[in-house]
């Protein structure tokens, strides 16, 4: 090997190695400027005593230089009237706008509410989200501009599992005209019939005969697995949250300064 090749092999090993420390930098500039300013804001909420009330931690992002990570482990209450309860919610992913995230709940959670006849409880549940960008404000005209736009969260994944029942599925939240939460989510369920047979079991088959002619004719059968299943969408429009056609509870009204 002459000499000048090892001097261009040189040349380009430090060129690259120089590109290699340039990314690595900014890359570092971007993760805690991202995760510092999640935080930042992290810290405004845990200090909104007039409409939030919160035990647990407030959570710090981990991680680097993997994709960060932060651990919630406690109540979150909105004063509207909704609370959720989980032993560990994990956060995933980089807290920046169009940048897919997760929230994993391993050990489940518990969400209750005035709205809900009774708390719903999940033995598991998962949330993929694309986020959007946030309203510059929580003023109302700035989230009217922000829902003009046509900003909303993509859900590409949500898993909940509760007993026997499972539920998967995809669609979008956002806000409706009236700045009130909006929903579209396509999902596929699996063992409620199960269900169906414990409540049998418990009250007699002529307590669930409409439910059970009703699931006889929605389910499927999952060719793979032998499964039965059925799909419907779980929405929500004009403060109310619907399961297929029937109306599950009402929800609170978001109001905005």
């Amino acid at each position: 090997m002459n000499i000048k090749f090892k001097k261009f092999l040189k040349g380009i090993a430090i060129i690259l190695s120089l590109i290699v420390i340039v990314f690595f930098s900014i890359y570092t500039l971007a993760w805690y400027s991202f995760t510092k300013r999640a935080e930042a804001y992290l810290n405004m909420v845990w200090q909104d005593k007039e409409n939030f009330v919160i035990t647990g931690e407030q959570p710090h992002f981990n991680g680097y230089p993997l994709v960060p990570t932060a651990k919630f482990s406690g109540t979150f209450e909105q004063v509207a009237g909704v609370k959720i309860d989980t032993p560990e919610i994990i956060f995933t992913g980089f807290p920046v706008p169009h940048q897919v995230q997760i929230l994993d709940a391993p050990q489940g959670l518990k969400i209750s509410s005035r709205y809900l006849e009774r708390d719903l409880n999940f033995d598991y549940a998962y949330l993929q989200f694309v986020a959007p960008r946030i309203p510059s404000s929580d003023k109302r005209d700035d989230v009217a501009a922000w829902q003009k736009d046509g900003h909303q969260m993509i859900i590409q994944n949500i898993i909940l599992k509760s007993g026997n029942i499972y539920a998967r599925g995809s669609g979008t939240l956002g806000l409706d005209d009236d700045l009130q939460m909006t929903a579209d989510i396509n999902a596929r369920v699996i063992g409620m019939d199960t269900l169906l047979d414990t409540i049998a079991q418990d009250k007699g088959e002529k307590t669930i005969a409409i439910a059970r002619n009703f699931l006889n004719m929605m389910t499927q059968i999952d060719p793979k697995t032998g499964e039965k299943y059925f799909e419907t969408t779980l929405k929500i429009q004009k403060r109310g949250l619907y399961f297929g056609p029937m109306r599950i509870s009402g929800l609170p009204e978001l109001k905005w300064k």
